[in-house]
C-alpha cells in the first residue's frame, strides 16, 4: 500500500528560514492520509532529534521486504538519498518507491524535525503500515546543517507485538557532495532553525564516493564543530504497532 501525502517542502523550508516553529501531531498531521484497507498492522513512528546543532529535514519512511532498500551504507546514493542528503527533499525518493516492488507503504512528511533547545519540536510522530511479509521499516532525514549528511535507519524489523523498538541513527555522508561547510553551499534553513548565522545559498561542488560514516564537522567557516558538531548517534526511531488493519 502506499500513502499518497501532499508534500508540504517547500512551505516547511519557508517556516525553516523564518524561524517558525512547525508542531507535530501525535499521529502525523505531515502524512495525514487515510490508510487503506490492508491485512496488516499500523504502527507510530517517532523521531527524535539528539543533536543541539543539527535540524532534521522533512523525512521518507519505507516499510517493505528484504528486496527494497533506502539506503546501503558502502553502496552509491540513489538520486532520492541525495536529494534528502544535499536539499533535505524527500520527494524524489517518495516518487521513486511508490508503486516499487516490495514496498508496502511509504510517507513523506512535510515539517522538520527541530534540534534540541531549536524553535520547534526534537520529535515528530507518524504512521505507517506494515504486515508479516513487508515488515522492513527504512527512514532517511537530512543533516540540515552540513553539506549531504543524513540520518536514518534502513531495514529494521517491524515489531509483530504491542512492545516498541528502538534504534538509535547514526551520522552518514551521501558521498554527494564535497564537504566545504562554505556559506553558500549550505542550505538557507540552517540559517534559520540551526544555531547558525549567514544566509546559505544553493552552490554545490560534486563528489563521487560512497556512503559511509559523517565524518563531522571541520570548521570553522560557516559551520563549527562547538555549534553543529555531535558525538555518537544523531536521532532514537521508536517504532510502536498500536492497531490491526484488514
Amino acid at each position: 500500500m502506499q500513502r499518497i501525502v501532499p508534500l508540504a517542502l517547500l512551505a516547511s523550508l519557508a517556516a525553516c528560514a523564518t524561524d517558525q516553529p512547525v508542531a507535530p501531531s501525535s499521529t502525523s498531521a505531515d502524512a495525514s492520509a487515510a490508510v487503506a484497507s490492508t491485512s496488516g498492522y499500523l504502527y507510530d513512528v517517532t523521531i527524535t532529534n539528539l543533536t543541539s546543532g543539527q535540524p532534521m529535514s522533512p523525512a521518507i519512511v519505507v516499510t517493505h521486504g528484504p528486496r527494497a532498500r533506502l539506503f546501503t551504507v558502502g553502496g552509491t546514493a540513489s538520486a532520492g538519498i541525495q536529494a534528502i542528503a544535499e536539499s533535505g527533499d524527500p520527494s524524489v525518493a517518495y516518487g521513486m518507491f511508490v508503486g516499487a516492488p516490495g514496498v508496502l507503504d511509504v510517507v513523506a512528511t512535510g515539517a522538520p524535525v527541530h534540534r534540541i533547545g531549536g524553535p520547534g519540536p526534537n520529535t515528530l510522530t507518524l504512521q505507517i503500515t506494515g504486515d508479516a511479509e513487508k515488515r522492513l521499516l527504512s527512514l532517511a532525514t537530512m543533516l540540515i546543517c552540513t553539506n549531504d549528511g543524513f540520518t536514518g535507519v534502513s531495514g529494521i524489523a517491524l515489531p509483530m507485538d504491542a512492545t516498541p523498538v528502538t534504534v538509535y541513527a547514526q551520522a552518514y555522508d551521501a558521498g554527494t557532495e564535497r564537504n566545504s561547510e562554505l556559506d553558500g553551499d549550505i542550505v538557507p534553513p540552517c540559517f534559520g532553525i540551526g544555531p547558525t548565522t549567514g544566509n546559505g545559498g544553493g552552490g554545490r561542488t560534486a563528489e563521487q564516493q560512497r556512503i559511509r560514516m559523517h565524518p563531522g564537522i571541520d570548521g570553522p567557516r560557516a559551520l563549527s564543530a562547538p555549534l553543529n558538531g555531535w558525538t555518537g548517534p544523531v536521532a532514537m526511531v521508536t517504532i510502536q504497532r498500536v492497531a490491526t488493519v484488514n
